[in-house]
C-alpha cells in the first residue's frame, strides 16, 4: 500500500514538472515568430553639443560680433562723358580694380558693416587713339544683409554710401579732378569655407551725385563721371 502511494506521488510530481516546462516553451515561442522580421537599428553616437557629425562640420557664427578683413579684385566699367569742343570721346573700356575691406559681422552672422577702399583706371579714345587716362579712387561704407546665415552658401544684398575722387589727364587735353559723393547698391554670394575664411563674388553699382559737366583747366575739354559698375571677387578672414 505504501509502495503504491509513493509511486503515485512520484508520477504526479513528474507530470506537473513536464507540464510547466511545456508551458514555458510555448510562452517563449509566442514572443517571437519567424513571420516577424528582425530589424537591426544602427547605433549613432551623438556629440555633447547635440549636433550630428554632418551638421557639426558646417561653419557656424556664434552670438558675438566678429571683425574681418578682405582683399578684392575684379573689373570696373566707368560711365564717363568727355567732350572736346564738339567732339565726344569714347567711354573708357572696362578696367581692372583692386581694393581692401575691413569691418564686422553682426551677432549670428546675418549682417555686416564695412569700409572699402577701391582703385581703378580707364582709358578714353579720340579718333581711335588713346587720349585720356582716368584714375578713380573710392571710399565706401557698406551694409549687407546675409541670407541663410546658418548655411555654407550665403547670398547677400546691400547698399553703400561713399566718396569718389577721379583724376583725368591727357596730352593736349589738359587735366581735371572730379570728386563727390556716391550712392549705390551691391549683391552677391559668399562661400564660408571655414570658421575664419570666406570667398565671395558680386556686383556693385555706384552713382555719382554730379549734375553737369565741368570744364578742364587749360583746354576746351569738359567731362563728367556718372556711375561705376564693378564685378568683383573677394577673400575675407574673420577674427
Amino acid at each position: 500500500m505504501n509502495k503504491t502511494l509513493l509511486a503515485s506521488v512520484l508520477l504526479s510530481a513528474l507530470f506537473s514538472s513536464t507540464t510547466f516546462a511545456a508551458e514555458e516553451l510555448s510562452t517563449e515561442n509566442s514572443a517571437y515568430t519567424p513571420s516577424e522580421p528582425l530589424v537591426l537599428e544602427p547605433v549613432v553616437a551623438i556629440p555633447e553639443n547635440g549636433l550630428s557629425p554632418i551638421e557639426d562640420e558646417v561653419p557656424k557664427f556664434d552670438d558675438t560680433m566678429h571683425y574681418f578683413v578682405g582683399l578684392t579684385g575684379g573689373m570696373a566699367d566707368l560711365s564717363l562723358d568727355v567732350n572736346v569742343g564738339s567732339d565726344k570721346l569714347q567711354s573708357p573700356d572696362a578696367s581692372g580694380l583692386f581694393g581692401a575691406d575691413i569691418g564686422f559681422y553682426t551677432a549670428g552672422g546675418k549682417g555686416r558693416i564695412y569700409y572699402s577702399y577701391q582703385k581703378m583706371s580707364g582709358e578714353s579714345d579720340h579718333n581711335d587713339k588713346k587720349a585720356i587716362d582716368t584714375d578713380v579712387s573710392l571710399h565706401l561704407i557698406s551694409a549687407d544683409y546675409i541670407f541663410r546665415a546658418d548655411k555654407t552658401i550665403n547670398p547677400f544684398i546691400g547698399a553703400h554710401v561713399g566718396y569718389m575722387i577721379a583724376d583725368s589727364k591727357g596730352d593736349g587735353y589738359g587735366s581735371y579732378k572730379q570728386s563727390g559723393e556716391l550712392l549705390g547698391v551691391q549683391a552677391g554670394v559668399a562661400w564660408r569655407m571655414s570658421d575664419h575664411f570666406t570667398a565671395e563674388m558680386g556686383a556693385r553699382h555706384s552713382a555719382t551725385q554730379s549734375k553737369e559737366q565741368e570744364a578742364w583747366s587749360g583746354s576746351n575739354t569738359k567731362s563728367e563721371l556718372n556711375s561705376i559698375t564693378s564685378f568683383y571677387m573677394s577673400a575675407n578672414y574673420r577674427f
